[in-house]
């Protein structure tokens, strides 16, 4: 089953709007086995509108659209609908009972435009919004199926969730598919790909492996369609454990896993207490650890060393150590996680500190030049690496870098 998904608003062609709504329509979709072929954003122009919709038609067996549906003159959607598949536009009472029972909630009065959104094609079947004001449409022409929604992601969230997908289920033959993520950080698609040559020379080629690189993370998405859940299942768990075997030594979790969250509960299992000492990421390693609800139980605090003297005289580094070897070296990270561990009362730290950039570099220690440490008060590790020349990017990747590491200390693995 074939789908394309129509967006329609200026303020998406413009940049204005972030177009979230075919990301989630699209997760969706292919979770009960229908494959979206297309995105594709246009503008409030009816001629526009009319021919992606006939190109749609032609490749799709299913189009969904957002956008345009409200009650101000920019909003042709529907009008342009109706036109396009004939019929004439009805009052229908269930639409304004909704809008009425909105209204007063909001002690207003339905106005004459508001009420305009109570006229539906007579052809279509009308999809109740439980979350607005605006319904959603439905149309059916020669065995494929248009489907119209506002724009508003939350109201369209609840029509394809309460309406469509069920729908769905029920009037057309979907396959099954089912797929499985392998999550792995701190390593990069290519040495994957290498790892797993031989698991993709010799695969069930119903399976599709996908590479999903992220800043410092890569997400392996085994795939498989078909007809029989059993029979898939097992094939799907086959692989996986081929899979694992080939790389699972930078494998964190799977499928929802958060890398933050799998740290957080291996601290709680060791009952162990983390600090950091943060010098070019400015933060950001404190604020991933602490964006999992519940991270106090195990997360006690940072210092934000920024400057050398906040290195000097909260965490302790030698003034010798900073004028022989600087800010940005193995030694200067040594003593951040040693004066971590002293000042906050932990028993694990991690220090980073390095040349974030876009300036700063030298001949030595170009910008990207980052070191990171893990240690507890019997055993320090300190690696030394080379980012990019971009300042946001190797702040990202000093945070994930960082908590690969701090994983693999706490696993007692060999840290590379």
């Amino acid at each position: 089953m074939k789908a394309t998904i129509l967006n329609i608003g200026d303020e998406l062609l413009i940049g204005q709007t972030l177009n979230t709504n075919a990301q989630w329509m699209s997760q969706k979709l292919n979770e009960v086995g229908v494959d979206v072929l297309h995105h594709i954003s246009l503008s409030d122009d009816k001629e526009d509108i009319i021919s992606c919709l006939k190109n749609a038609l032609q490749s799709s067996h299913l189009i969904f659209i957002t956008g345009g549906l409200g009650p101000t003159s920019d909003d042709i959607t529907k009008h342009v609908l109706y036109s396009f598949f004939g019929g004439s536009l009805i009052f229908n009472e269930a639409v304004y009972k909704n809008i009425e029972s909105i209204y007063k909630l909001r002690q207003r009065e339905v106005s004459e435009d508001v009420k305009s959104m109570c006229y539906v094609p007579d052809n279509c079947l009308v999809i109740e919004n439980t979350l607005g004001t605006a319904p959603g449409m439905l149309f059916k022409q020669d065995n494929k199926m248009v489907v119209s929604m506002p724009g508003v992601p939350y109201e369209m969230k609840g029509m394809m969730e309460n309406y469509v997908i069920p729908y769905l289920k029920k009037s057309c033959a979907l396959p099954v598919i089912i797929h499985s993520n392998i999550l792995t950080a701190g390593v990069g698609e290519t040495v994957l790909s290498e790892r797993l040559k031989e698991f993709e020379q010799h695969k069930d080629p119903r399976i599709k492996l996908a590479y999903l690189p992220n800043v410092g993370k890569v997400r392996l998405r085994l795939t498989i369609k078909g007809e029989n859940q059993k029979e898939l299942e097992d094939v799907i768990a086959s692989a996986k454990l081929e899979v694992i075997h080939a790389v699972g030594e930078f494998i964190y979790g799977y499928d929802d896993d958060i890398l933050e969250r799998q740290i957080g509960q291996l601290l709680l299992e060791k009952n162990l207490q983390l600090g950091l000492a943060e010098s070019c990421t400015g933060g950001y390693l404190s604020h991933l650890m602490t964006s999992i609800p519940g991270s106090s139980a195990y997360f006690k605090g940072s210092i934000i060393s920024y400057a050398n003297e906040v290195k000097e005289a909260i965490l302790g580094v030698k003034e010798d150590t900073l004028k022989h070897y600087g800010a940005v070296s193995e030694e200067t990270v040594s003593q951040m996680i040693k004066g971590a561990i002293d000042k906050l009362g932990v028993d694990v730290a991690v220090a980073i500190s390095g040349v974030a950039g876009p300036s700063g570099g030298t001949s030595e220690k170009p910008v990207g030049t980052v070191i990171i440490g893990v240690g507890d008060r019997n055993h320090i590790i300190v690696k030394r690496m080379t980012f990019t020349n971009n300042r946001e990017r190797n702040i990202q990747l000093s945070g994930v870098l960082g908590m690969v590491i701090l994983r693999k200390f706490l696993l007692g693995q060999v840290i590379e």
